[in-house]
């Protein structure tokens, strides 16, 4: 798979692991604190093909896809669940298998300014927020729709920027109880 965007990640083994299957520029941020060089380097990249920001589904990895988001507003995401990135004791792409880091992959998005009119109540009409199962709900639409895990007021806003409509999270709702 060739892919012609910067992809970003945080280690050298999530870097091993993409060059397995992409045949791309892949560059490393070496961990969680991105100097204003390694920044610049990234708006390079972004100005001459694209970036596709692809970090750890955690903490450290949340905290850099925001920090370029806000520095490249159009920057792409590949996201990945905490479930198909962790090993016995750790979460990073370097474990996901080849499959589901392609399907990552091909499921990158852009955060655009147009949003969905979807709202919190939307959420807590369908069960998506503030019902015993919302927690399981969400992740289960999550990713369905290829965006990361996360509490109800980040979930909205994922799908906001995503242009989900209610009616499509009413039907992944149904996918995902007939499972």
């Amino acid at each position: 798979m060739k892919i012609k965007e910067t992809i970003v990640v945080e280690g050298y083994h999530d870097k091993q692991a993409l060059l397995k299957i992409v045949e791309a520029n892949i560059l490393v941020t070496q961990g969680s604190y991105l100097s204003e060089k390694t920044l610049k380097v990234i708006e390079e990249a972004h100005k001459e093909n694209g970036v596709i920001v692809f970090t750890d589904p955690d903490t450290p990895g949340k905290k850099i896809r925001q920090m370029i988001q806000d520095r490249i507003p159009d920057v792409k995401h590949a996201h990945l669940m905490q479930k198909d990135a962790r090993d016995k004791h750790k979460v990073g792409v370097e474990h996901a298998s080849k499959d589901v880091l392609i399907k990552a992959l091909e499921n990158v998005m852009t955060i655009s300014n147009e949003h969905s009119d979807l709202t919190l109540n939307d959420l807590i009409d369908l069960g998506l927020s503030s019902h015993p199962e919302s927690q399981a709900l969400r992740k289960c639409c999550a990713e369905k729709l290829f965006i990361a895990e996360g509490n109800a007021k980040s979930f909205l806003k994922q799908c906001q920027f995503k242009q989900v409509t209610k009616e499509e999270l009413r039907e992944l709702i149904q996918l995902c109880k007939n499972q």
